[in-house]
């Protein structure tokens, strides 16, 4: 059948393999028939709630059958789902739903000694959402969030919407619908809600399997978060478009991950380097029994050689690379089975057929192979707009529908991507992106702190982590742990710097602001 929904995915699966094992999650077992029959009664409840199309529903849960249940019916009933990041803190989860204004959110009771109802409690003004269900994981007999509802209750219950409503409601639906926003780190300390289509999402992750050849004999572990990119599309849309079996992680802990690659026999590893390199410095690493993989997947930031040298040891020794970005729905260029090694290591490789790669210069004019530029990118997965930012989507998207992305690199003579660096001033420290601005912005109002800058330094197990940078207010001194304590409040834990340099000034620009470029200079002659 041919897609129009991401639904139509599992609505597939469940009809040649209905007894196919789909998800793992701890002790749970579900086969592709259950998920069908929890996500259509998800489903139905949510147009019980009154949910239209182009409503956007929030999701504050760490991944589990739940989330996925979720996502497959507000793809059915043509919502549009808002993925929170369960690390991260009060004020941010504030500033996402204030700027989605989701109808329902749906969220945990508690996870890893959060409680995440005080937390919606204490950030959230009441009646922001008219709707909130809640997983009560902890089994309370009472929530504290006047007027939520239980999930379990919720696609349990007789709903008054039938088969025949949710049929009709799929009839106004069409792959140009936005499915999802990824909300990514924005230049401007503000997150930008990149909006994803149907016809996006479905477009990538089917490039994604036919390049990497996923089926239903594959078993990949699910643990990059669903307001990810990674778990939002190219794992888990990834899994059921090749009607694999989805192993669930509700966070990532390398140990745990050996253990769960082991027993469940992955056949397919695809994660971030800082994933693989904390999982490699694991200390019993070489007892694990890691043979079940045909192959590892790395992107989402640059890849030390000695981390890529190493998982060419893991299974069957295959290894594969790529490029893409939130605002591409996945991956946009492949390398292939065949590629040797130096290719892999050196290159993300060639533009699949359905998208087109350029390197450009600062005027946007396209450059020859091999020249250095920044990388634009075309084709049907790149994003419809930036949620309620028609400024940041028209200066990230030309009229020809080229998106610049703000990374910086070559096309090789035969046509293989080489990238060189970013444009933008952003950091990436274990897969996700982090813009300094954003730290900056909360730096600087600490009523102590008269100066702050925040660089990207080498880090051996995250590729990259935060330096800040700070002057103090005359009078005033610091130590580390009050800084992190005070941005602890504000930021998620992965935002937060590793590193804090004092000092009475930083270099400054003609017009007064940080010189990022001799701080950056500074931190190179390091070596």
């Amino acid at each position: 059948m041919d897609f129009t929904l991401i639904s139509d995915c599992l609505e597939k699966a469940v009809k040649l393999s209905p007894e196919k094992e789909a998800l793992v999650y701890g002790d749970r077992r579900i086969n592709y028939q259950e998920f069908w029959d929890n996500a259509q009664n998800m489903a139905k409840a949510l147009l019980d709630l009154g949910i239209k199309k182009g409503d956007r529903i929030a999701v504050l849960m760490p991944n589990c059958p739940e989330y996925l249940y979720t996502y497959m019916a507000s793809s059915m009933v043509g919502s549009v789902m808002v993925g929170i990041n369960p690390a991260y803190k009060g004020p941010e989860i504030a500033y996402i739903i204030n700027n989605s204004l989701p109808k329902a959110l749906i969220m945990i009771d508690q996870h890893r000694d959060i409680n995440y109802q005080k937390l919606i409690r204490e950030y959230i003004f009441p009646g922001v959402i008219p709707h909130i269900v809640i997983n009560n994981t902890q089994r309370s007999k009472k929530f504290i969030i006047r007027k939520s509802m239980s999930f379990g209750q919720l696609i349990s219950r007789e709903n008054t919407t039938d088969s025949e409503m949710l049929q009709e409601r799929k009839k106004i639906l069409s792959a140009e619908d936005a499915a999802l926003v990824i909300y990514t780190s924005g230049t401007t300390g503000k997150p930008k809600g990149a909006v994803l289509t149907h016809k996006n999402i479905l477009t990538s992750i089917g490039v994604e399997v036919r390049e990497w050849e996923f089926s239903s004999q594959d078993r990949l572990l699910l643990h990059l978060h669903m307001s990810h990119i990674g778990g939002a599309a190219e794992l888990s849309v990834a899994g059921l478009m090749g009607m694999s079996t989805l192993i669930i992680m509700d966070h990532f802990n390398p140990v745990d991950a050996l253990h769960l690659v082991e027993k469940e026999k992955i056949t397919f590893l695809g994660q971030v380097p800082a994933m693989f390199s904390m999982m490699f410095n694991v200390t019993d690493f070489d007892s694990y029994n890691l043979s079940s993989i045909r192959a590892c997947a790395v992107a989402g930031a640059p890849t030390p050689v000695e981390i890529m040298e190493k998982m060419y040891s893991i299974g069957q020794g295959i290894v594969f690379t790529g490029y893409g970005l939130a605002e591409t729905a996945g991956l946009v260029t492949y390398t292939a089975k065949e590629d040797p090694p130096e290719t892999v290591i050196n290159t993300v490789g060639k533009p699949a057929p359905e998208f087109q790669i350029k390197i450009v210069d600062d005027e946007r004019n396209a450059l020859p192979a091999g020249e250095t530029g920044e990388v634009a990118i075309k084709g049907d997965s790149v994003l419809s707009e930036y949620y309620e930012l028609p400024e940041e989507t028209e200066k990230a998207i030309d009229d020809e529908g080229w998106f610049y992305t703000g990374d910086i690199g070559l096309s090789t003579e035969d046509g293989y991507l080489q990238l060189k660096g970013r444009k933008k001033d952003m950091i990436i420290t274990g897969g996700y992106t982090v813009f300094p601005q954003e730290i900056e912005d909360k730096l600087m109002k600490h009523p102590r702190i008269q100066l702050a800058a925040v660089c990207g330094v080498p880090d051996p197990i995250l590729g990259e982590t935060g330096r800040a940078y700070i002057v103090p207010k005359e009078g005033n001194t610091f130590k580390q742990k009050e800084i992190i304590a005070y941005l602890e409040q504000y930021l998620a834990e992965f935002k937060i710097p590793k590193q804090f340099i004092f000092r009475e000034s930083l270099p400054l620009t003609t017009t007064g602001a940080v010189e990022k470029r001799v701080l950056q200079e500074e931190i190179a002659n390091e070596g």
